[in-house]
């Protein structure tokens, strides 16, 4: 049984993990197996890293089970008898007046067709599937086919149908379909209810996963954010954040050993990712659970799960905790040029990392180089191409909007002569994408940041108004100034007002506090 669920087995007879995870303990001899690679063959370092690994997650499920007061039972029992140890369950854990409620579901079978689902399905699988590739698509169908065979049975894994319609929809490049709203609402119905369920399902997670990638790409931070912090909650249930031969005890009660460890490291991984960057554009605090041992997911042809994987490692050295020096950003950078991206939406994260480590090195007030300015432009410019190749796809990724707005500030802040000559193109790009989607909150972002450049445009006006002025004094004596010294810009147009804005004569914008508040304008 151990060698099937593919659990390491001591050799007694039960043997502990089937005494543990309460499976009939049994032994079914196999054909040979082939020689083991020798040792040789394993670097060195990749050896004693997977050794370190191992040891400390040990550690962190001894504690972690010496904590659990629902675990110890189980433990106790298994000291007096193994046969009859109770199974890890919080007998005691509260008085028990209530019980759990039920709540109505709506059926999807009534929202759309089969063959509508299936149009959505091929949008989802075509747009969001190969970056976060978290379901398997045969599965999906038969799930597809089982379920409009018996349009009256709903089914947990209804959420997971939603989600892929709902963002089917969204990603589609067309308009919205009609109950697209509801499809949205009948999985968030279904998903509520496995917060406070006593039987928590990988699937579960995967429906988590999509509402979080759903509201990421429409609803406002705080949501998305909640969703990510929700979806980590549930892979630590499933205990999708370990090893199984690393499992700990305290899972045992809600653990899903139903699929293969390969969707169980994808689940992890991804959810891992939305929640790390949601958090830190967002400014709050990340999930982490204890005694992650999730080893890292296979790549697969046309598959770019782990090319996300890989940007996010790197953004690991960004973590906010980390007092890093600025070789280390720099170092961190040439990683992110490192990698060769096929997708557009990995190549705005790609963009969009350079712009933060860019700011990390503001923050340091370090004399940043030339060469470093010119690579970050230069990965921002990349930005800018594959944004407006999304825009012209109608892909909501993200960034689309959140690229370009960051790129002209980050122009502006570095401002030379060369970072100044590419604020033009970028706000073209940005002017085409807001002209394709058309929409009160990309209206806004375009008139902010042309505000801004608005504001810098002013700012060199009044200095080099300083400075002409200083060539015609005479004697310590300044003439006046000249009739043609240029007003106020008026940027009416670009804030909305019905007055032309008028700036004070020492007025000087602070870049620095600018760059370093965290405002999540386009989370």
């Amino acid at each position: 049984m151990c060698k099937l669920r593919k659990r390491k087995c001591d050799g007694h007879e039960p043997c502990t993990c089937c005494v543990r995870y309460e499976y009939q303990c049994t032994f079914k001899p196999s054909p040979r197996e082939k020689k083991a690679a020798s040792k040789s063959s394993v670097a060195l370092g990749d050896e004693s890293g997977a050794r370190k690994l191992s040891n400390r997650a040990g550690a962190n499920q001894a504690h972690m089970e010496a904590n659990s007061g629902t675990a110890f039972p189980h433990l106790l029992g298994m000291r007096l008898n193994p046969q009859s140890a109770p199974k890890v369950h919080g007998f005691s854990w509260n008085l028990g007046p209530r019980h759990e409620p039920l709540e109505p579901y709506s059926n999807i079978a009534d929202l759309i067709s089969r063959k509508e689902m299936e149009e959505l399905a091929n949008h989802y699988l075509k747009k969001i599937h190969p970056v976060y590739g978290v379901l398997d698509p045969e599965d999906l169908q038969e799930k597809i086919d089982s379920r409009w065979n018996d349009p009256t049975a709903v089914a947990s894994y209804d959420a997971i149908l939603c989600g892929v319609a709902a963002l089917g929809s969204l990603y589609s490049g067309h308009k919205q379909h009609p109950t697209e709203s509801a499809l949205v609402q009948c999985a968030k119905e279904n998903l509520e209810t496995t917060k406070t369920s006593k039987t928590t399902l990988l699937h579960h997670a995967s429906a988590w996963i999509l509402r979080t990638i759903y509201l990421r790409s429409t609803n406002c931070p705080h949501a998305s954010w909640m969703a990510s912090c929700s979806t980590m909650h549930i892979i630590e249930a499933i205990g999708a954040h370990q090893d199984p031969e690393l499992a700990s005890l305290v899972y045992s009660d809600t653990a899903d050993v139903s699929v293969n460890e390969e969707t169980r490291r994808r689940l992890f991984w991804v959810a891992t990712v939305l929640n790390s960057w949601i958090s830190h554009e967002y400014g709050r605090s990340r999930v982490t659970p204890r005694g992650v041992s999730c080893k890292l997911p296979l790549p697969r042809k046309d598959d770019f799960t782990t090319d996300l994987i890989s940007l996010y490692q790197i953004s690991e050295w960004l973590d906010p905790d980390h007092d890093n020096k600025a070789s280390v950003f720099e170092e961190a950078l040439t990683r992110v040029e490192g990698l060769t991206l096929s997708h557009d939406a990995l190549i705005l994260s790609q963009s969009n990392l350079a712009l933060t480590i860019y700011r990390r090195l503001r923050v340091l007030s370090v004399n940043i180089s030339n060469d470093v300015l010119v690579r970050i432009m230069r990965l921002g410019n990349h930005g800018l191409d594959a944004a407006m190749r999304l825009a012209e796809d109608h892909s909501p990724w993200w960034h689309v909007a959140n690229l370009p707005f960051q790129f002209i500030c980050i122009l502006l802040a570095i401002d030379t002569r060369e970072s100044l000559s590419h604020i033009g193109p970028a706000l073209c790009t940005f002017r085409v994408i807001t002209r394709l989607y058309n929409t009160p909150t990309i209206h806004t972002a375009l008139e902010t940041v042309e505000s801004l450049v608005g504001l810098f445009q002013t700012k060199k006006e009044r200095d080099s108004v300083i400075l002409r002025d200083s060539l015609q004094q005479r004697d310590g004596k300044t003439t006046e100034r000249s009739s043609s010294t240029p007003q106020a810009l008026d940027v009416t147009s670009w804030l909305g007002g019905t007055e032309n804005l008028s700036l004070p004569d020492d007025f000087d914008f602070d870049w620095n506090e600018f760059l370093d508040v965290q405002l999540p304008i386009f989370s």
